[in-house]
């Protein structure tokens, strides 16, 4: 089960995050074709922020908006803003928050938790984020819900194909083409949102393990 993913700005990489493991993949140019460039290294080790914050692992890990090396990290009912570079990181606030402090909007939407989070295409300040069947779409600027909560059912036709009705990890492909992989169990699927926020099925859900083979062992 893949927990946590997230693409490396200005690489043709992401990280994907599995129990206390972490792994670095690395994309052919323009293809789904992939190696794994590090990994799988235990989360204590291989990161700076995260064992300090006492984050044993990664529920959610997304870009910050506007800010393409800087990366808000969700852990339980706590979240912290890094700066990753160079694949070192760093803190940018002290350490971690509870969610119900730092995000008026997530407690607004009842999220003292997250699943996933994806940047809003088509938009600067946007996101949006998943937590069990529901989601919903807030403006990071002024931390207000710009759409309010809904099933996952009734706004994610793509999703709803698919048959997931919960998000374990969502993360927009190196190979572009507005293109994201969904991780749900032990399957995942690839689907398109473009800037007008239409999302539509690309590839059927497949077992995790007859796609990634970076995965074996680990995932």
């Amino acid at each position: 089960m893949v927990d946590a993913a997230c693409r490396i700005a200005g690489k043709d990489e992401i990280y994907i995050f599995a129990g206390r493991y972490y792994g670095r993949l690395s994309f052919s140019k323009g293809s789904p074709e992939h190696s794994l460039a590090t990994g799988p290294t235990l989360l204590s080790k291989g990161w700076n922020t995260l064992p300090k914050m006492g984050f044993g692992t990664v529920d959610t890990i997304v870009p910050v908006p506007g800010h393409e090396k800087q990366l808000y990290v969700f852990f339980g009912g706590r979240y912290a803003k890094i700066k990753l570079e160079n694949y070192d990181d760093t803190f940018i606030n002290d350490g971690a928050s509870p969610i119900t402090s730092g995000w008026k909007s997530l407690t607004q939407a009842g999220f003292d938790s997250v699943d996933a989070a994806m940047l809003t295409p088509g938009t600067k300040h946007e996101m949006y984020f998943f937590r069990g069947l529901h989601y919903v779409r807030l403006d990071n600027s002024t931390d207000r819900i710009v759409n309010k909560v809904a099933p996952i059912a009734e706004g994610w036709p793509s999703l709803v194909q698919a048959g997931f009705d919960r998000v374990d990890a969502i993360v927009a492909s190196p190979s572009g083409q507005d293109h994201y992989y969904v991780f749900r169990g032990d399957q995942f699927a690839v689907i398109k949102v473009d800037s007008s926020r239409r999302d539509t099925l690309v590839s059927p859900p497949k077992a995790i393990s007859s796609a990634w083979q970076a995965f074996e062992g680990w995932v």
